[in-house]
């Protein structure tokens, strides 16, 4: 990559990655925009981003820093905010007046994937994040972004016509290194997330997210990465060029931070291990004619959701009513589940979801096409929202005490009642 194109593909990755805002914030993120700054909260920790900050004035920039410390401090998370090396210095100058404490510098690389040579030995595959990927997490770093938060996010920052991929290298079957990218689909760049050592050879698997053309018809023709040390001395042998430099800053605001995000999608094994139980234990079979399609819990009640959605504000007001009751049944920390026939469910701690700054409750009560359930992991209580006899099952002694006057109000008389076995 001669210097022109290194000009050319910093000035894109400046305009199409930097202080980018994604489509959808990840599972449990929350972000906000605070003039050119895109802040992040994710409730364990933070990031800021920005494109570059080149007419900003050191009054500006002072204020900027001051008012995402607040932020962030309110919230207890710490941040990290880079700072690029073509930024103006008074970024970094104020960052550490600030308090803010500097990673080592790391360079930012490009490559072009068609000046990449092809990896032709087979040791080299595509492999989600299965089994033998978890234990290299931690290996080699600092990383763009570490591989416990790219399983976290899945592929929500990239959008839905976005995609993402992890690799691995393998010996005699066995892995050895791993790697892992993203891109957006309207983006001319594949990001790295990380690579567990000097392993350039793991970066050609990555072009294929490349090379996919998605619903708007573009491809990306670069990679990038952030590397130093005997990393970036492999990526430069394999064609790689230093657009800029990057410095990670980070700021603690001292206090131990939330170690769970507030909502995370459910893992395979979890949902596949709940979906099972309730066929096991509650006799739980999908249909769209054989009613109530699952034996009803002592004790419980159910009633029609029929005429719902005919009052106006109806589907909030059960939100609301229902989302009180799970919270007030629920101990400090203790999770719930959100459940969605053949969906994505969800993990949440419901007190740290629905208010100002939080994330939204995941999913709904109203089983809009399909079944929704809320669940204590332990099946102790929880809704049942059945999308063809259009019912709502809720069942728990807690809960139930908590909800029942206030549904029945809204949902009018129960179908039906089960207070003992039988």
């Amino acid at each position: 990559m001669d210097r022109l194109e290194q000009v050319r593909a910093w000035g894109a990755y400046a305009a199409q990655v930097r202080g980018r805002v994604p489509e959808r914030p990840p599972p449990g993120a929350v972000v906000e925009r605070d003039g050119p700054l895109v802040r992040t909260h994710y409730g364990t920790h933070g990031t800021v981003g920005h494109p570059p900050l080149t007419h900003s004035g050191r009054g500006e920039v002072a204020e900027l820093v001051r008012r995402q410390q607040e932020a962030f401090g309110a919230r207890n998370e710490p941040v990290e905010w880079k700072a690029y090396g073509a930024d103006p210095p008074v970024l970094a100058e104020e960052l550490e007046a600030a308090g803010f404490t500097a990673d080592p510098e790391r360079s930012l690389m490009a490559a072009e994937f068609a000046r990449l040579a092809r990896a032709t030995d087979g040791r080299v595959r595509s492999v989600g994040t299965g089994a033998g990927v978890g234990a290299f997490a931690l290996a080699g770093g600092p990383h763009a972004r570490p591989l416990a938060e790219v399983d976290a996010d899945g592929c929500a920052p990239y959008g839905h016509d976005g995609a993402a991929d992890t690799v691995a290298l393998l010996d005699r079957g066995r892995v050895t290194a791993v790697g892992w990218a993203g891109r957006f689909a309207d983006c001319d760049f594949v990001e790295i997330g990380g690579l567990t050592g000097p392993y350039a050879e793991l970066v050609p698997a990555f072009a294929p997210l490349g090379r996919k053309r998605f619903l708007k018809g573009r491809e990306a023709p670069y990679c990038v990465a952030e590397a130093d040390g005997e990393l970036r001395t492999a990526l430069t042998e394999a064609g790689f060029a230093e657009l800029t430099t990057v410095r990670t800053y980070r700021w603690h605001p001292g206090r131990s931070p939330a170690r769970t995000r507030p909502v995370r999608e459910t893992r395979d094994t979890e949902e596949g291990g709940l979906w099972d139980r309730l066929a096991e234990e509650f006799g739980f079979r999908p249909s769209m004619h054989r009613f109530p399609g699952f034996h009803e819990p002592v004790p419980s009640v159910t009633w029609s959701l029929a005429a719902l959605d005919e009052e106006e504000g109806a589907l909030d007001a059960l939100d609301v009513i229902a989302h009180r009751a799970l919270t007030e049944v629920t101990c400090p920390g203790e999770p719930l589940v959100w459940l969605d026939w053949q969906h994505t469910g969800y993990v949440f701690d419901p007190r740290r979801v629905g208010g100002p700054g939080e994330p939204r409750w995941p999913g709904a009560v109203y089983p809009d096409g399909d079944y929704y359930l809320y669940l204590h992991p332990d099946l102790l209580f929880g809704t049942f929202g059945h999308p063809w006899e259009q019912t709502l099952c809720v069942w728990g002694a807690g809960l139930l005490a908590a909800v029942e006057g206030e549904l029945t109000g809204l949902l009018g008389e129960p179908l039906r009642r089960r207070d003992t076995p039988g």
